[in-house]
């Protein structure tokens, strides 16, 4: 499915999208120019590059189901490019010398070809005009913010771009469940092992509950990891290596702690934050859960020993 699922704030939407186009057109200066549109609309277009290609950004909001996604999406497309025929003596003198030969509709996600059959039936209406501020071969792109990926990790690298997550997942099983699946595997044994061990001398209430966020945290934060890593692929390997650096140091940490179980447990999770917040292009929020997934992960896995 072309882009990601995650909802922007149309706002966000179009400032990361600006951000973007004015590093993919940075040589020569000037190649990019934003429209502004606090001032009498936009005229259909949000930035145009000397090249002849233009740029309207569109985020959906409160959308319940891809076949109302589909039409918010197609009465948008009709909206702008009929701002951009209503328009034609104002974009000329914005434009210049520049005719647009292609205007992209840059969305953060869709998944119906029917779309690109609407953005057909709306070029051949624009062909049809014939606008002085078009060329003759004019076409719509549908694009999502995937055709930017070099700029967003050079924005990440800066702490320009945060990868963020607007929607945890919700699918996480809980223990049992999960204890019943990996039955065959050693990784059961091992939680239950530890986590008996950091919550002894508690009820067994608290111990589920335990056992439960571990396995919410393990579940949830891989998805989200898988994510980091489709997002902004430069910031996952630093992840990554940060957290094969930490569970190395976990085997001997474990080994000659002297904290009870629990605090070491506690404080291991707030180094870990501490680190990951030194990672340019990652969220607070995203720092938490990757967090949670690594300490999850070396819980199920082996790193984390207590006594």
């Amino acid at each position: 499915m072309p882009g990601d699922v995650s909802p922007w704030d149309p706002n966000d939407w179009e400032r990361h999208i600006q951000r973007v186009l004015k590093l993919r057109y940075a040589q020569p200066v000037g190649s990019y120019q934003h429209v502004a549109d606090e001032i009498k609309g936009d005229c259909g277009i949000e930035g145009f590059a000397v090249d002849g290609t233009a740029y309207q950004c569109y985020a959906c909001q409160n959308w319940t189901d891809f076949g109302v996604l589909l039409e918010h999406q197609k009465n948008k497309m009709t909206l702008d490019i009929s701002k951009l025929l209503r328009n034609e003596k104002e974009l000329l003198k914005i434009l210049g010398a520049v005719r647009i030969g292609i205007w992209n509709f840059v969305l953060p996600f869709w998944n119906n070809k029917d779309l690109l059959k609407h953005a057909r039936k709306k070029e051949s209406e624009v062909r049809a005009k014939k606008p002085k501020h078009t060329r003759a071969d004019f076409r719509i792109s549908v694009i999502t913010g995937e055709e930017f990926l070099v700029e967003k990790e050079m924005l990440a690298k800066h702490d320009l771009y945060q990868f963020d997550v607007k929607d945890l997942p919700d699918t996480a099983p809980t223990a049992a469940t999960w204890m019943e699946q990996h039955k065959e595997l050693g990784l059961v044994e091992n939680l239950a092992r530890k986590a008996g061990v950091i919550t002894k001398g508690k009820s067994a209430k608290v111990h589920q509950g335990f056992l439960n966020q571990t396995v919410k945290d393990y579940t949830s934060g891989s998805i989200v990891l898988g994510r980091l890593q489709q997002d902004v692929p430069e910031v996952y390997e630093e992840v990554l290596k940060r957290k094969t650096d930490r569970e190395g140091e976990l085997l001997t940490a474990s080994a000659t702690n002297t904290l009870v179980p629990g605090r070491f447990f506690d404080e291991t999770l707030s180094q870990y934050k501490a680190d990951l917040r030194g990672v340019a292009g990652i969220s607070p929020r995203a720092v938490d859960i990757l967090a949670r997934e690594a300490v999850s992960d070396w819980l199920i896995r082996c790193p984390l020993e207590f006594e």
